[in-house]
């Protein structure tokens, strides 16, 4: 059977509903301030779409920025089973960036908790606080609704389900259109890889607003429970595990590395624990050893981009305990195809680098009134992720970068990934990331910015001539950087052009 053709699936909504049939008295979600049955977890996000409804019209796109917990789960539910457009919003961006991405998404209505308030700057969009006691927020709208009899909105599957922006790193950002077809088809590919049940307990740590919010509808679909967390603190991480039987969560490895900080922690802090899965940036091998010794054989990856959420390809924890597969991202999903293609769009040859290509019912129909950036995207029917890397002859791929961070240096192709891999076989390197600079000699020079385990441990000299037994002269980078911590956008990516301006810009290294 062909992956990309169209399959019948569950559309979101219909997850919810399949959940509170299985077991209404069932915990559906807790945060630290409460916990919800599916029964009130259904009845209050009805009570909201309703709300929602008599006040906009059917499809009205409606912006969401919140923290992690229950209020903000009910109006995310709210605003899909209400038939509208969900629109994001991440409350650890600035404030600058969230007004220039309320403004490109054409928004009806912002629902806001009152601790992301100073996220948004002052405009004319209405806003309704998600709880904030006073006589019109969000609980005391649906009030009125609350015995009232709801028909849930199941879409058409083209329809547009949400709009998500790609994080604006390296330019304008821009509106990704997922359809209910879309997620349905990621809630299928992660119903797949991870097997999730009514036993399951998901540790929402991750901002809800992007890859975390893939976790909603396949758990609470199966019966399961979510346990939320609004701020990412290493010991309620640690008790979510250990107190209250977290065995699932999705975290950056930034996030993985500062639970394993914890003082004395060890794989029986982790005892319903299933899946720990890492994405959003890549976790060196000796990472992956460090967690997998530390937690056991629960660690695994997921691979995917706004454009094609969370499920490209994976790699299950079992796969992950063999060594000459953990620099990889793993397979294809169910519902995912992969290629590697070359400048012409032409098919490379097995173990080949060229830019990573995938299609499949997770892919976008487009970008939000852009079709112009929509078309560039795309090579016939494959959608163009911008990053680099080959594929084995078992079908893992292994990524090497992004296409526009290659760096051509003496007329050799270098790929950050491969450089910044040997930086972390050294002891002394907590964490890098490696650019090119233009030079007169080398057309582009390599360059990069470590960050150590402790500051007096290594000069730069040394690492260098580590460097070059592995790499030879042209891939090591001709001048190392050292930095506190490295830039990282609002979920945990380390964004290379700010590393490569902040290092051009100091003086004294």
């Amino acid at each position: 059977m062909n992956k990309t053709d169209t399959q019948p699936l569950l559309l979101p909504a219909e997850h919810l509903y399949r959940g509170l049939a299985l077991n209404p008295q069932a915990i559906a979600a807790e945060d630290p301030r409460e916990k919800i049955s599916y029964r009130e977890l259904v009845c209050r996000s009805e009570a909201l779409a309703m709300a929602l409804q008599a006040h906009l019209p059917p499809g009205s796109h409606i912006g969401l920025c919140a923290q992690n917990h229950i209020d903000h789960l009910v109006a995310h539910l709210a605003i899909v089973i209400g038939g509208f457009v969900w629109v994001p919003i991440n409350p650890k961006n600035g404030a600058q960036l969230n007004q220039q991405l309320i403004q490109k998404s054409c928004l009806s209505l912002l629902l806001i908790d009152r601790q992301s308030l100073d996220k948004v700057s002052a405009n004319d969009l209405e806003q309704w606080l998600l709880d904030d006691g006073s006589s019109d927020d969000c609980r005391h709208r649906m009030a009125a609704f609350r015995d009232a009899a709801f028909t849930p909105v199941i879409p058409d599957g083209s329809a547009t389900m949400c709009i998500k922006f790609t994080g604006g790193t390296s330019g304008e950002p821009k509106g990704v259109v997922q359809t209910h077809n879309n997620v349905a088809a990621v809630i299928a590919n992660m119903q797949a890889i991870f097997e999730f049940d009514h036993e399951d307990a998901n540790l929402a740590v991750a901002p809800l607003t992007h890859g975390g919010s893939h976790y909603i509808f396949p758990i609470l679909g199966t019966g399961g429970r979510h346990l939320l967390l609004p701020s990412p603190d290493p010991e309620q991480i640690q008790k979510a595990f250990t107190d209250d039987g977290a065995s699932v969560s999705f975290m950056p490895p930034t996030l993985i590395y500062k639970l394993l900080d914890q003082p004395g922690i060890t794989a029986q802090d982790f005892p319903k624990l299933r899946h720990l899965t890492y994405s959003a940036a890549p976790m060196p091998p000796e990472k992956i050893h460090q967690v997998i010794e530390t937690i056991g054989p629960r660690l695994s990856t997921v691979y995917g981009q706004t454009e094609a959420p969370m499920t490209i390809t994976a790699m299950n924890a079992a796969d992950m305990q063999n060594k000459q597969l953990q620099s990889s991202v793993g397979k294809a999903c169910r519902l995912s195809d992969v290629a590697i293609l070359d400048n012409q769009g032409n098919f490379v040859k097995t173990g080949e680098t060229g830019e990573v290509a995938t299609c499949g019912q997770i892919v976008m129909p487009g970008y939000f009134e852009e079709p112009d950036k929509t078309r560039e995207t795309f090579s016939n029917d494959w959608l163009l992720t911008g990053d680099l890397g080959y594929l084995d002859s078992n079908g893992y791929l292994f990524l090497q970068g992004r296409s526009k961070e290659l760096i051509i240096s003496g007329g050799f192709n270098v790929y950050p990934a491969e450089v910044e891999n040997a930086l972390m076989q050294l002891p002394e390197i907590k964490e890098c990331s490696v650019f090119g600079v233009e030079d007169a000699y080398w057309g582009e020079r390599v360059e990069a910015a470590v960050c150590l385990t402790d500051q007096n441990l290594i000069e730069s000299d040394v690492i260098r001539t580590q460097l070059k037994a592995v790499l030879g002269d042209v891939k090591t980078p001709k001048k190392i950087y050292f930095l506190d911590a490295l830039p990282r956008n609002p979920v945990g990516k380390v964004v290379r052009r700010e590393v490569k301006a902040l290092c051009c810009e100091e003086k004294n290294f």
